[in-house]
Order: C-alpha cells, then structure tokens, then sequence
C-alpha cells in the first residue's frame, strides 16, 4: 500500500515540474531575445545593452534599462569604444515551445571605428584645453600631452589653450613648451589668454596665436631662485638664459622677441611706433625712432601686457567684448568650425590627477629616505644600523622606479631638476653596500 501511495504522490508533482519547464523555456527566450540587443561599450567601461534608435556622426541614441528604469539616452560618439548590433527583427514567442531550445542567435558586430576623425570637409575642429592654476600644481604637462595626441588621432585642426595661471614652476613650463613643440605642423595651437603671469608666458610664445580677453594680463615673467635662508632672490644669469631661449621660440612663432625680453629683464625695455601704413613697429632702444614713439615698457619695469595694450599696439589679438569660444573663433576669421566638446578638460583633470599623486609618492620616499638616513649616523641606533641601511635600500630602489614613472607621465625636466638633486642615487648605491659589507664583516668577527 505504501508504494502506490508514493508513486501517487509523485504523479501529484508532475504539473509543478511542467510548470518549471515552462518557466525556464520562457525564460530562455527572455534571454534569447535580450542577446539579440545591441550593445554600446564606453571608454570607461560602462556597457549599454538595448536598441539602438539613432546614430549621427557625434550622437548615438539607444533605448535601454538604467537601473530597472526604462530610458532612452545619447551617448557622445567621442566617448563609444565599440558598437555592436544585434539582429532585433524576430519578435520574441509568446509561449513555450514544445522542446526548448538554448542555442542563442549570435549577435552581429559592426565592425566600426569609433576613432575616426569628426571633421567635416571645409571645417576646422577646435578642442578647447584649460590651464588653469599654477604650473606644477594645477597644471601638469600631462595633461598637455594626452590632449594634443588625442586631438591628432580625431582629426583636430586647431587647439585652443584657455589660459588663467599666475605661473609657477619653469620645469613644467619647460616640459608643456617641448610637447608642444613635438606637434608642430601637425595642430595649430592657440593661447586665449584670461591671465598669463610668470611662467605662463612659455607656452603662450610656442603658440601659432596669442589672444587676450577682455581684462587680461600677460607677462611679469622674472624668474626668481631660494637662497640658504629661503627667501627668494632674482637669479640674473638665470633670467638671461630663459630670455633668449624664450626669444628664439617667439621669433619662430611670429612674436616679437623684444616682449619677451621686457617681460623677463628688468633692464629691458620695448618701444613701439607707427609705420606708414598705420601698423605698429617694435625696438628695444629709442635710437633712430621718429619722434612720435611711444613707451610699452621702460628699461626700470618687467613689462605686464593689458588687453587694452594689445588692443592699441597689435602686438597681439585681442577680444574686445567677451571669453568665448565663438567670440575667439570671430576673432581670428574662422566662419566654418565645429566644437571638439569637452574632452580635453577630462582628459587634462585625468593626467593631472595622476601626476599629483605620482609627485606626492616621490615627495613620501625622500622624505622616507631621509628619515632613515638620519638614524644611520646616530650612534643611539647603532644596533639597528642593518635594520636601517635596508630601508634605505628598500626607498633607493622605490625612488628610482618613481623617476622612471614621471619620465613616462612627461616630466623629465622634473625628474633632472629638483628630484634629481633630491637623492644622489649613484653614491648612496655604493655607499649602502659598503656599509652593509662592513656591517657583516662586523658580524662574522663576533664580539
């Protein structure tokens, strides 16, 4: 009685299996229908999964599921990565079929380069990059770097550098001016400038174009040097170098190098005077000047440029009512141009980003090798002289990997300078292993 009974119970069962078969074959087609969708890669790895609506030369519109919420969204063809397509005409079957299948349809890959240029015949493409705070700060080269590659690799024509700086480090100044130089005849490069003191006015001189906006400042280029008690003192030769150096850049760009000069030298000065023609010559001396000439700088001051300067004397072109892209574009006669869009800022804030974080790394394994340098020659820790001399290696070897880093994140100028004098790697390489040879000299001796 007992067996029939079972077998009773199970035949009772056998709708709740076909119930569950049914379930997972309608489940398959769910899914069947839902690798039949497109697929949107981003650069940042965010994958959208839906149908594909739309797609322009800039604009790929897709409906899709964000967070169990049904939306149709735009997405930036600058930042796609990949598209791929999938064969959505076969609806999906309202019911099971009799013998489920879990074989999926595969989708379709468009083979598509998301990389290619976005210029359109007879336009410029212009991609705006700021440079804003101090240089070795807020400003690193970089940032630089990755836009003017990303601008050559998208068909950019022109790059505008939006700069508002009080200056800083001449390193980085110097690092920005030799990446620049590296795209020449490739991308025209243009400095809009909001302010430029100090060291800003590097890379404003290696631009095909300089314009002020309204209110501007340009110049106060006076190189400065710390001295044992710390404050700082004007480094003369120093400034003389970086001027004629500075000057040969200006010249090869169509600048006047008496600017340069008078925004460096205390001692230069930059005199202007009106041709014939009604434009504006330059001369670094009165002599042989009509009378009519006029001062820019005198031989007592470091020349600061006003827009409104620019404005009168031409030296440079000037925006005579607002800071925008368009009004800039007015500006220099370019009618026909598209907008890059804001790549450049994210990729400026990204390599920013990580070159702090490299610098602050440096800064923590000086500071690490220092300290343990210090207890070296402290006779208080003799006893963990071993201990010490392999930290002391141990940040040796990190400091070194560091170096290589930043050379890689484009800062060698940074690297031969200031880090470079920070550690005397060759020496101390040597005297480690002296000591520590000595140390288990020591040892093996015994007390």
């Amino acid at each position: 009685m007992n067996r029939p009974a079972n077998q009773t119970r199970k035949r009772s069962r056998n709708p709740f299996s076909a119930l569950k078969i049914a379930a997972i074959a309608g489940a398959m087609c769910a899914l069947s229908t839902f690798a039949l969708g497109d697929e949107i890669v981003m650069r940042d790895g965010t994958v959208y999964t839906g149908n594909i609506v739309s797609k322009t030369r800039r604009v790929v519109e897709i409906d899709t599921t964000v967070h169990g919420i049904s939306t149709r969204l735009k997405l930036d063809r600058r930042k796609i990565k990949s598209i791929i397509e999938g064969d959505v005409s076969t609806p999906a079957p309202t019911t099971a079929p009799a013998t489920p299948s879990i074989a999926l349809p595969a989708a379709t890959e468009v083979a598509e380069n998301t990389n290619k240029p976005l210029k359109r015949d007879g336009y410029n493409l212009i991609l705006e990059v700021p440079l804003k705070g101090g240089f070795g700060k807020e400003i690193y080269p970089g940032g630089v770097a990755d836009s003017l590659k990303w601008a050559k690799e998208n068909g950019v024509t022109d790059v505008v550098f939006r700069i508002n700086s009080g200056g800083g480090a001449l390193w980085c100044a110097d690092d920005i001016v030799a990446i620049m130089n590296e795209y020449k005849g490739e991308i025209k490069m243009h400095m809009l400038i909001e302010s430029a003191i100090s060291a800003s006015i590097w890379p404003a001189f290696t631009c095909d174009t300089i314009t002020m906006a309204p209110g501007s400042d340009f110049g106060g280029a006076v190189g400065y040097t710390m001295n044992n008690t710390g404050s700082a003192e004007v480094d003369l030769k120093m400034n003389s170098i970086m001027s004629a150096k500075l000057e040969s850049s200006a010249d090869a760009n169509g600048h006047s190098g008496y600017l340069v000069r008078a925004m460096i030298l205390s001692k230069a000065a930059v005199y202007a005077y009106q041709q014939a023609d009604g434009e504006w010559a330059y001369s670094d001396t009165t002599k042989g000047l009509p009378d009519n000439y006029e001062v820019i700088d005198g031989p007592d001051t470091v020349l600061t440029l006003t827009a409104k300067q620019a404005i009168k004397y031409g030296i440079v072109d000037a925006m005579p009512e607002g800071k925008s892209l368009e009004e800039w574009a007015r500006v220099q006669g370019i009618e026909r141009w598209d907008n890059a869009g804001d790549i450049g800022a994210e990729l400026f804030a990204k390599a920013v980003k990580k070159s702090k974080r490299l610098e602050d790394r440096i800064n923590a394994t000086i500071r690490g090798f220092q300290t343990e340098q210090a207890y070296l020659y402290n006779d208080q820790y003799i006893m963990q002289r071993g201990a010490t001399l392999q930290a002391m290696r141990k940040h040796l070897g990190t400091y070194k990997r560091l170096l290589r880093e930043a050379k890689g994140l484009n800062m060698p100028s940074m690297v031969e300078g200031r880090f470079a004098e920070a550690i005397d790697v060759t020496y101390w390489e040597s005297e480690i292993e002296n000591l520590m040879a000595e140390l288990r000299r020591i040892r093996r001796r015994g007390p």
